[in-house]
C-alpha cells in the first residue's frame, strides 16, 4: 500500500487548523514533504530512513534528511543502533 503520493493535497484537518491560528503555522515551519513523512509513520511504528524512502518514493539520503529535520523541531523521538559491521542506524517514532 503507498502512503505517500507526489503532488498530494495536504490533509484537510491541517489546513482547517492553520486557518484557525496562521500565526502558529509560521512557528511549525514543516514543508508539505515533510508533513508527508510525519503522516506516513503510524502511531507507536520505529521506522528507518530505508523504510520512509520506499513508502513515500524519496532517496535513502533525502528520507534520512527529512527524517533529521522533522526530529530536531522535536516531532519525532530518535534512537541510534550500532549495525554489525560499524556505523549507526537511527529509527524513528
Amino acid at each position: 500500500m503507498q502512503i505517500c503520493t507526489k503532488n498530494e493535497q495536504i490533509n484537510a484537518n491541517l489546513m482547517g487548523a492553520a486557518r484557525v491560528v496562521p500565526h502558529q503555522v509560521g512557528l511549525i515551519k514543516l514543508s508539505k514533504t515533510q508533513l508527508k513523512v510525519l503522516q506516513s509513520i503510524m502511531p507507536g511504528e520505529k521506522i528507518t530512513a530505508e523504510q520512509i524512502a520506499e513508502r513515500c518514493e524519496l532517496s535513502c539520503s533525502w528520507a534520512s534528511t527529512l527524517l533529521k529535520t522533522v526530529w530536531e523541531r522535536g516531532y519525532l523521538v530518535r534512537t541510534a543502533v550500532m549495525r554489525e559491521g560499524g556505523g549507526l542506524m537511527f529509527y524513528y517514532y
